[in-house]
């Protein structure tokens, strides 16, 4: 198979290149997903990951989300900001330290949050749609593992999943 049966042009890298190949497959997965945040009334799939990760795991202060999601504060607090002014999420203190905040989603945010996974479940079959099912769940389990470093003991990723 050529290089332009892969990707779609003679001048793409060769699909040898496993970097590029997931870059672009990730590139074409986050133009959709920021594509259906937006028709759903946020600024962006960066937003819908934050809700989500709100919905996950309740509880988590601003620096423990921040960790998590592999974003430095400023990000997050910039991200959370505009949340909260939307009135998808509050903040509230944290009754163990005065100092840190736990983010918490209001009925809004988890309405929302809901809306966006099921355009993103929608997306997502579109954008897999030229595969088997059987494919799909290859792909996914590939990919699961590739994501939580069990495919050869490489490192640990580090920098922002968003």
């Amino acid at each position: 198979m050529s290089a332009q049966t892969v990707t779609g042009s003679g001048t793409d890298a060769p699909p040898a290149d496993l970097t590029w190949l997931l870059h672009r497959a990730a590139q074409r997965m986050r133009a959709a997903l920021d594509q259906v945040a937006r028709t759903c009334g946020l600024a962006g799939v960066r937003d819908w990951i934050v809700l989500s990760a709100l919905t996950a795991e309740p509880g988590r202060t601003q620096l423990a989300l921040a960790h998590d999601l592999g974003l430095d504060k400023t990000t997050l607090t910039f991200l959370l900001d505009r949340l909260e002014a939307g009135g998808l999420m509050i903040r509230s203190l944290d009754p163990h330290d005065r100092r840190a905040r736990i983010p918490e989603l209001t009925d809004a945010g988890r309405r929302i949050q809901a809306e966006v996974t099921r355009a993103r479940d929608r997306a997502e079959a579109e954008l897999l749609s030229a595969f088997s099912q059987d494919e799909q769940r290859l792909l996914r389990a590939l990919l699961t593992r590739l994501a939580a470093g069990q495919a050869g003991g490489c490192r640990q990723a580090g920098g922002s999943c968003i």
